[in-house]
């Protein structure tokens, strides 16, 4: 290959990266907000068995 289909190829292989990282991006955000979500529920549920475990009759 000449010189001239390297730097091409360079040039392609970083568009697909480039175009791919916003996608990623997104995906890690809400996954991550899942995570805190189920954290926050969890806890929620905890508090609330908690509450029916201490209530007397």
């Amino acid at each position: 290959m000449n010189s001239a289909e390297w730097d091409n190829l360079e040039f392609l292989d970083f568009d697909d990266i480039v175009e791919h990282d916003p996608k990623a991006k997104l995906k890690s955000k809400k996954r991550k907000w899942r995570e805190i979500e189920n954290i926050k529920e969890r806890r929620r549920l905890k508090r609330e068995l908690e509450e029916y475990d201490s209530y007397s009759f």
